[in-house]
């Protein structure tokens, strides 16, 4: 009798440790978020949006990933999009996704704005690169504002500049968020 309340009192306390940690786990995901690309051709430019950006970031462990649905961005012109969704074999890859770690700790109670960078896998039209990121952080009412830009060549991705006329798409495309994190 006596070696069985030890052996509960034992699993008690470990239970008690173990459930206090997985407590103390900051992970915020994302509340609302939008992600979006600028593309230069000859004579002007065009964005695409999706405010359909999810994911989540673990403050603890600095793990991160996030990801937008191909079929959720929109260039405002509908022929595009579906050239776009083309380009992007939006029926075999579905998702664009960054997907890594936080090269320095985030403090969450810090009321200023902390650049933190990212290293990790960005993965577009199914290949993946390793890629570093500048985050911008900075504490708001309701969680953590994110923000992000950085600029890709999409030849890096094994995707062929789109041309139409005389206008060929640029190369290189600037690539952005802006999230609202809230802890889970």
């Amino acid at each position: 009798m006596e070696l069985c309340v030890k052996t509960l009192r034992i699993l008690l306390i470990g239970f008690l440790l173990c459930s206090s940690y997985v407590m103390k786990s900051q992970t915020y995901d994302v509340a609302n978020g939008t992600a979006f690309f600028r593309a230069k051709i000859s004579i002007n430019s065009y964005t695409g949006e999706s405010k359909e950006l999810k994911g989540h970031l673990d403050v603890d462990t600095g793990e991160f990933e996030f990801h937008v649905a191909v079929n959720s961005i929109d260039t405002g012109i509908n022929k595009r999009n579906e050239h776009m969704f083309e380009l992007l074999k939006s029926k075999e890859y579905t998702y664009v996704t960054f997907k890594g770690t936080l090269e320095q700790p985030l403090d969450v109670e810090s009321l200023g704005s902390q650049t933190i960078t990212a290293r990790g896998t960005f993965t577009l039209v199914g290949t993946s690169k390793e890629v570093s990121i500048p985050l911008e952080f900075s504490k708001e009412k309701d969680g953590l504002r994110l923000k992000a830009s950085w600029k890709l060549l999409i030849t890096d991705y094994n995707l062929e500049p789109p041309t139409k006329a005389l206008m060929k798409v640029k190369d290189e495309h600037e690539m952005g968020v802006d999230a609202l994190l809230r802890k889970d």
